[in-house]
């Protein structure tokens, strides 16, 4: 009955497992990323930060590097990048597209369609990918057709976070360099950034993450309802995270995490605590967490293969709203399944006492399945304790 109403509130259980495993469970780990937040990621700015060469504000003579700019090659390599992957940032590169139809073409941007055409064969010079490969808990690295360095050697392109591309540069003062400037950007610290490097040409792109809906309910049962202990684990970097986190009203953040690192965390954390811990997620990258924790639960919608096979627990709908309810009722089952132990070891407690003291014969008390016997005590029953119409 109680895997019948789960399965109403579009909950997946693969087994009854899962259920006396979450009762057991103290702590929740979330993933950020299209878990506590949307993955519904807004664009607000591309910043080429090193390698580019600018048209200086009194120099107006300096040609760009790029063709027709150095953001619109970024965006036009960024967006055929987006084609081979599921990651949330990437699957919102097409509103980067929107925006920049709303910076250079307001005029006509009420043909949509049209002036994406436009852009893709004027605005922004033709991209196609010759060799691509995604790096899950790095980025994404392919070959690009279409643009050719001043050689005309086909570029190589990376796209991943500010750790990872600056880690490519062998160059100490120029890995410093990258990171000196991003944190230097006028767009601050609290959004979500993602970096390309096209032959050591590095862009920077902003995006804004908003928070899921219902998750600071969420995370309010489970802390105050629940009395689990709550913590963040994600890959992006430590500002963004916070914000995420004060948001919700998380207050333990493990930031800047590659799968490995969620991974050895996760086995770390389950070493150390008292009960299991249950990780929530719904990437690729969540997927050696998912299945290290005692009980995996991942968002099926938007999850990864990977994830959905390692998972414990699938939620059909899109929302975390539903983890409150399926932990309450995997106590409720082991508290359920404890009290009727409790009570049929009581039952046979007392009837075996009330034989040796004499209020019953000892061979009442023994289990018998055989449906003439039971007729024959019964029979003895009813003659011994009701004597009256017993003949009847």
């Amino acid at each position: 009955m109680q895997l019948q109403l789960v399965l109403v509130q579009g909950i997946l259980l693969k087994g009854g497992h899962a259920l006396d495993a979450l009762a057991s469970c103290d702590t929740i780990a979330f993933d950020k990323t299209g878990t506590l937040t949307t993955g519904g990621l807004v664009c607000k700015g591309i910043e080429p930060i090193h390698g580019h060469r600018l048209p200086g504000r009194n120099d107006k003579n300096v040609n760009a590097c790029c063709n027709p700019s150095c953001e619109k090659e970024a965006l036009a390599v960024a967006s055929a990048m987006e084609k081979g992957t599921t990651h949330p940032i990437a699957r919102f590169w097409r509103y980067i597209l929107l925006y920049f139809e709303v910076q250079f073409c307001p005029s006509i941007l009420q043909n949509r369609r049209a002036v994406a055409d436009h852009s893709e064969g004027k605005e922004l010079p033709p991209v196609s990918i010759e060799h691509f490969e995604s790096l899950p808990g790095k980025g994404l690295v392919a070959t690009l057709t279409g643009i050719q360095s001043g050689d005309g050697v086909p570029l190589k392109a990376t796209l991943g976070s500010l750790e990872y591309i600056s880690s490519l540069f062998r160059n100490e003062f120029e890995s410093r360099k990258i990171k000196e400037a991003a944190s230097a950007s006028p767009y601050g610290q609290d959004l979500v950034h993602a970096v390309l490097s096209v032959n050591n040409k590095v862009t920077l792109f902003h995006f804004e993450d908003k928070i899921r809906p219902g998750a600071t309910d969420v995370v309010s049962t489970l802390k105050n309802k629940a009395d689990l202990h709550l913590m963040m684990l994600t890959g992006d970097h430590a500002s963004s995270a916070s914000r995420v986190a004060k948001a919700v009203g998380i207050d333990e953040v493990y930031s800047g995490l590659k799968p490995e690192d969620k991974l050895h965390q996760v086995k770390s954390l389950s070493r150390n605590g008292a009960g299991g811990l249950i990780m929530v997620g719904d990437g690729i990258n969540d997927a050696p967490a998912l299945a290290a924790a005692t009980v995996g639960i991942v968002l099926a919608q938007r999850a990864s293969a990977t994830a959905v096979a390692v998972a414990d627990v699938l939620l059909l709908e899109d929302n975390i709203k539903s983890v409150p309810f399926i932990i309450a009722k995997a106590r409720q089952t082991t508290y359920l399944v404890k009290q009727s132990v409790l009570l049929a070891l009581s039952c046979i407690f007392f009837a075996a006492l009330s034989s040796v003291m004499g209020f019953l014969p000892l061979w009442l008390t023994e289990p018998r399945v055989n449906s003439l016997n039971h007729k024959f005590y019964w029979d003895w029953a009813r003659k011994e304790f009701f004597p009256i119409g017993s003949s009847a």
